[in-house]
């Protein structure tokens, strides 16, 4: 690893005397040369504090998290490519040795990214042990309602309600950030309603506010975002009513709504009046009109375009 602390400072000295020599010389604008320094003593700051985090790191950490590792070799490696440090040290000893280490650590970090690639599949399997089946290909994996698309050159991991339909978050590549993201937006679903007659009751409210507002008969289909927003409405507290401002506002997004319909397809005691209208080929890429919905915990699921509640 690399001793930076004595020879930054070293140099930083050397680096002002010559700019001290360099001023009384050629008489550049005095302004001009101490912004010019102030940046470059800004630079060597940074670099020393990023020399410092790089070496503190473990092989076992490196190993774990190769693209954290790698984001911070590629910002010191700007930082040594920035004026004016760029065009003073060039030619200095500590300039060539902090360039010769950025490169060194830069090929130990790829040779850590072969390995990570290779044992993803069985770390992620590890993890989601009792939670999931992990299925799926590098660069696509699934699990449960989940799609986990990874992005080996940014180094981050999209994960996606369905097949790719709604964004949920876009994470580190860390095994461990993948799988704690994805229990506990799990864990937050479930959370929503206390049992599945509550969502019930709920959805048979809307849509009986929606058919009489629209002079509709009771059996009539309503698409699904039309009922959607008649739920949202419906959930908001009592300090939302008397004050409806963001704070108080209670959200329902698309992805619970799906997992709400969902449990409750589960339950055939609860869908016994209620009719679910697939969507059309046509429309299942019309985020307006349909609404993918699972209907298993292995990630098969069906596209929805509006409900009915029978008499």
């Amino acid at each position: 690893m690399f001793n930076s602390n004595e020879e930054c400072h070293r140099d930083t000295e050397n680096t002002e005397k010559n700019l001290g020599d360099a001023e009384s010389s050629s008489a550049p604008c005095p302004v001009r040369e101490k912004i010019r320094l102030d940046k470059l003593i800004f630079q060597l700051t940074k670099i020393k504090k990023k020399l410092a985090l790089i070496n503190s790191f473990t092989p076992e950490y490196i190993a774990s998290r190769p693209y954290e590792i790698e984001s911070h070799i590629i910002e010191l490696k700007k930082w040594l490519s920035t004026p004016p440090l760029s065009e003073t040290l060039t030619e200095s000893n500590l300039y060539k040795e902090l360039k010769d280490f950025s490169e060194q650590e830069l090929q130990m970090v790829n040779k850590y990214k072969e390995e990570f690639h290779f044992g993803l599949g069985t770390k992620l399997k590890e993890l989601f042990a009792g939670f999931g089946e992990l299925k799926g290909q590098l660069p696509v994996l699934r699990v449960k309602f989940y799609t986990i698309r990874f992005d080996f050159t940014n180094g981050e991991a999209t994960i996606w309600w369905g097949p790719e339909k709604e964004l949920i978050k876009k994470v580190n590549l860390e095994p461990e950030a993948i799988v704690q993201t994805i229990k506990s937006f799990d864990e937050n679903l479930i959370k929503m309603w206390a049992k599945p007659e509550d969502f019930l009751n709920t959805i048979k409210l809307a849509y009986r506010h929606y058919i009489k507002i629209n002079n509709l008969e009771s059996g009539e289909k309503v698409n699904l975002f039309d009922l959607l927003l008649e739920c949202v409405i419906l959930i908001q507290g009592k300090s939302f009513k008397i004050d409806p401002t963001k704070t108080h506002f209670t959200e329902y997004s698309r992805i619970q709504f799906s997992y709400d319909l969902y449990r409750m397809k589960t339950i055939s005691s609860l869908t016994t009046d209620i009719q679910l209208l697939v969507a059309t080929f046509a429309i299942t890429e019309n985020r307006e009109k349909s609404l993918w919905v699972p209907d298993n915990d292995f990630g098969d699921g069906t596209y929805y375009q509006s409900i009915a509640f029978k008499d």
